[in-house]
């Protein structure tokens, strides 16, 4: 029973549809790193990882180079001049680049929106409307975190001295109106940071991830990147790197795809008037529906099993090569552990939905989840109880995941939980409907039934 209901699974066209934006999921953000990185570590190509850091993960630090990558520290001064730059830059062209779900998205503010965020500008400047809309071309520096001002004529010090003498260079320093130097403090801009990135709305750049990313950016010594290393061949076992960076991008998918397939599958049995067909045969319903949601559930993972080898091959030919161990296992338990609660919950309510009220409400509701759960989990993970889709969306930064391990297997197991729940509810909601004791019309809810009708499904 179980590889009768597989391949009606895999044959099905929702089903090739899913593996189709699976895969082109995967292609698009995956496929390739782990070749590249290992490359790089050979000094033979560029690194997905260095063009980031100025180095690759896989590569011993060389004391002779001078340069060791870069890592995230919390720089205040740093921070708040990349920020403050780039608010000025969107405010003033009115478009904010945005990321809700990892995407790009402009959003141009309207007059009352802008207004807010001159209010911003002006109390971290301490500038007024006109001096913002004209601020000297050194005001920030040329480089600034992603930011470069191309058009900068800034002087050097020097050229100032011989300008207008020495004396009033330390002057000219301290002159807001000259040169940015905030008038808030570091947490008050974050606040105000915060207030702008709720105006402008999720996957700003004005998140506290973002700003790090893009301007708490410094250079490592060669002491750190050694330990950033020793950490990446040592603790992770170079594996468990690049498992953790696949699974961030496959549980998007997992996240969203598999939802459509628990609700093709119940639908079509209506659809098709198998519902009197399946009431009449002596299959047990538990066993019907633990069987059709196993077979769903090995249907979603097993390509992501397969989808993993294209890392994990190379990674074993790098390891004899170099005689550096690597675990071998490490994409299969952090697929089981990471992507397994994912794909079970996302099923379990698609399957319980479906058979509760016989529409494809469970679509609707999983996508007001999915994109809930994207714009309000960071890519650096920020996994809470009740996140769906755990992000961790680097090859290093191990330490990032082991100190918030508890809340994530805490997290896992309630979604694992939630899953068999709604698989045992199921059960009960099935086993009713096929002994005629729950009549559909006096239970359903209102709401449901006029959404029923939208898609033109009579209940």
């Amino acid at each position: 029973m179980f590889l009768k209901e597989m391949k009606k699974t895999v044959c099905s066209v929702v089903y090739l549809l899913f593996l189709a934006l699976m895969i082109y999921n995967w292609y698009e953000n995956f496929y390739g790193v782990t070749e590249k990185e290992i490359r790089k570590a050979y000094e033979s190509d560029s690194s997905v990882y260095s063009t980031v850091t100025g180095g690759a993960i896989l590569a011993e630090p060389d004391p002779e180079t001078g340069s060791y990558g870069t890592k995230s520290e919390e720089n205040p001064e740093k921070i708040m001049c990349g920020g403050t730059d780039k608010l000025i830059i969107e405010y003033l062209n009115n478009s904010y680049a945005t990321y809700p779900v990892s995407y790009y998205k402009e959003v141009i503010l309207d007059e009352e929106e802008q207004e807010k965020i001159l209010e911003i500008i002006q109390e971290i400047t301490g500038l007024n409307e006109e001096q913002i809309s004209n601020l000297p071309d050194d005001y920030f520096p040329r480089v600034n975190g992603n930011i470069i001002h191309m058009e900068s004529g800034a002087e050097t010090e020097m050229d100032i001295a011989a300008d207008i003498g020495e004396a009033d260079v330390a002057a000219e320093a301290k002159d807001y109106t000259k040169h940015f130097i905030s008038q808030v403090t570091y947490d008050r801009f974050k606040e105000l940071m915060a207030e702008a990135s709720d105006i402008i709305g999720p996957g700003s750049n004005y998140t506290r991830d973002n700003l790090l990313l893009y301007y708490g950016q410094v250079e490592m010594d060669y002491e750190e990147a050694v330990d950033e290393y020793h950490t990446t061949i040592y603790d992770d076992k170079v594996t468990i790197a690049f498992a953790r960076l696949f699974c961030d991008y496959l549980s998007r998918t997992l996240g969203l795809y598999p939802v459509f397939l628990a609700v093709a599958m119940w639908m079509r049995d209506r659809r098709c008037r198998m519902q009197e067909l399946i009431n009449v045969k002596a299959i047990g319903t538990a066993k019907l529906i633990i069987v059709r949601y196993l077979a769903l559930l090995a249907a979603v993972l097993i390509p992501v099993f397969l989808l993993s080898l294209e890392s994990l091959v190379p990674l074993v030919e790098f390891s004899v090569e170099t005689g550096i161990e690597i675990d071998l296992f490490a994409f299969a338990k952090y697929i089981l552990w990471w992507l397994l609660p994912t794909s079970m919950i996302v099923l379990a309510l698609g399957m319980f939905l479906t058979i509760l009220t016989r529409t494809p409400v469970a679509v609707i509701v999983q996508l007001v989840w999915w994109f809930m759960d994207s714009s309000f989990t960071e890519l650096s993970g920020d996994t809470g109880l009740f996140t769906l889709m755990i992000r961790h969306n680097l090859l290093n930064g191990s330490e990032l995941i082991r100190q918030d391990l508890g809340i994530i297997w805490m997290n896992r197991g309630i979604m694992a939980g939630v899953a068999v729940l709604l698989v045992l509810l199921s059960i009960v909601i099935y086993d009713m409907k096929r002994g005629g004791k729950l009549e559909q019309k006096n239970k359903m809810p209102k709401w449901l039934g006029a959404l029923a009708k939208r898609f033109s499904i009579s209940i």
